[in-house]
């Protein structure tokens, strides 16, 4: 029997370091897809990178561990099955990877939760029916909402608040005891202002709006 998966024990760290963007001209339509580069990538087995694939919204910012499995300009995307068509339109794999090598620890998490991501639904009727008829049309905003202990001048402080700052798109990884890792990717917000309650502890609270759908890998060994 499976153990009852728990989140005890796991850790999180933000990415602060992302390498330049490599050009990336094709994406195969296979599984693994196979991603075709302007350049040699240099990438080697395992590594992570940040897709930004604006035509393939499947896996459109997403964090993918990489098989350096062809040539220099070619590396294969375990995992991605994108022999569907309509998901993945021949000649739309147009964009570029940017290698993820450096992460800040952020410790003392007491709390870790996602909102939203249901089903958005609404109900249509007929002439010729009494019953409405509900519908889903899509899926709802995904927001993670993390509370962190209060940690003024941190290091982990300093990377939130950059980040924050940044306008730029971020990664947060968690790394479960088992070893796997879970990537999250989106808009972050650090609210630099601490909740203060008598008797509690003091947190900080970090908001990232997710532009994807997670990503998951296990352990490597």
């Amino acid at each position: 029997m499976a153990l009852v998966p728990l989140p005890n024990g796991a850790k999180l760290s933000l990415a602060t370091t992302i390498g330049v963007a490599v050009a990336i001209s094709a994406i195969s339509n296979a599984s693994p897809a196979v991603a075709a580069t302007a350049a040699p990538h240099g990438y080697n087995d395992n590594d992570l990178v940040l897709l930004s694939l604006p035509g393939l919204s499947k896996i459109d910012n997403q964090v993918r561990r990489v098989l350096d499995g062809v040539d220099a300009s070619h590396f294969i995307l375990p995992g991605v099955d994108s022999t569907n068509l309509t998901a993945f339109p021949p000649g739309a794999g147009v964009g570029s990877a940017r290698a993820i090598t450096g992460w800040t620890p952020i410790s003392k998490v007491p709390g870790f939760e996602t909102t939203g991501g249901d089903a958005k639904t609404g109900t249509t009727s007929y002439l010729d029916s009494d019953k409405d008829l509900p519908f889903i049309s899509g899926e709802n905003a995904t927001m993670l909402n993390i509370r962190v202990s209060h940690q003024p001048g941190s290091t982990q402080e300093q990377a939130l608040m950059a980040a924050s700052d940044s306008g730029e798109l971020q990664v947060l990884r968690l790394t479960l005891k088992t070893g796997a890792q879970l990537f999250y990717v989106g808009e972050l917000h650090f609210n630099p202002n601490p909740t203060t309650s008598k008797d509690a502890e003091m947190t900080n609270g970090v908001m990232l709006a997710l532009q994807s759908t997670m990503t998951r890998f296990p352990k490597v060994v």
